[in-house]
């Protein structure tokens, strides 16, 4: 039986002849479809649709995979994975958990695809440190920061300074509660040695925006501090 989700990775993989087939995503999207894929996230079937221009626009050619683990009315769960050439030739992939959620019609309303392995070594951790900002239950953000920060991590904004997962942690629900992102983007990012450099845009409710990087320092491959820089910080704290 063919499901929503082999459909969207069919179409993804088309994109090799020409990104003008992944308009096929149309098809299979809710107009209001929430994608979160690999840290970024956006609000809308268009919006879902340039990401994945975007995305295809940085690879010579990707094919993925996916397995299913579980599957109930209404949802789909799994595990995906993707290799081929970035635009210089050189092999990358990437890999992680897949779940998708469907409306009434059929359609995804709800896609969600997290990167815990790949060949982009920043992107990953970028990516996993998104995820934890995102994730709503404290509990449950708790123990995927253990995975991704050192225990003493401290998070530098212009005008606030955490140190400690728990404190981060509460710092998180309070901004969750007061200015939930309606969408985030990565721009661009580089790494030097144990740093990570990498530009952001978020979008939030009243059409309100804010851009801004960070630099992050890594002790291996956990993250233990985080500098944010950006004039806009009024934006992502406003009524904190």
């Amino acid at each position: 039986m063919t499901t929503m989700l082999d459909r969207y990775f069919e179409i993804v993989d088309s994109a090799d002849g020409g990104d003008s087939h992944l308009d096929g995503l149309r098809d299979i999207l809710a107009e209001d479809v929430v994608l979160m894929h690999s840290g970024d996230m956006v609000r809308g079937r268009d919006l879902a649709v340039d990401l994945h221009r975007t995305q295809a626009a940085g690879r010579k050619e990707s094919k993925h995979h996916w397995t299913s683990s579980a599957a109930a009315e209404g949802s789909l769960t799994g595990t995906w994975s993707q290799a081929g050439l970035d635009l210089q030739g050189n092999g990358c992939s990437g890999s992680g958990q897949v779940s998708a959620a469907l409306d009434p019609d059929g359609r995804i309303s709800h896609l969600h695809l997290t990167l815990t392995d790949g060949s982009d070594r920043a992107r990953v951790l970028i990516a996993r440190h998104l995820e934890v900002w995102m994730t709503p239950d404290p509990v449950a953000r708790a123990r995927a920061m253990e995975g991704i920060y050192t225990e003493d991590i401290t998070f530098m904004e212009p005008d606030h300074v955490f140190v400690g997962r728990d404190a981060l942690n509460d710092y998180i629900t309070v901004v969750q509660r007061q200015a939930p992102p309606s969408s985030g983007l990565v721009v661009s990012h580089s790494q030097n040695r144990e740093f990570i450099h990498w530009a952001w845009n978020f979008g939030f409710p009243g059409d309100k925006s804010a851009s801004g990087s960070e630099i992050l320092q890594c002790e291996g491959d956990l993250i233990e501090k985080v500098v944010i820089f950006s004039a806009d910080m009024d934006v992502v704290t406003e009524g904190i």
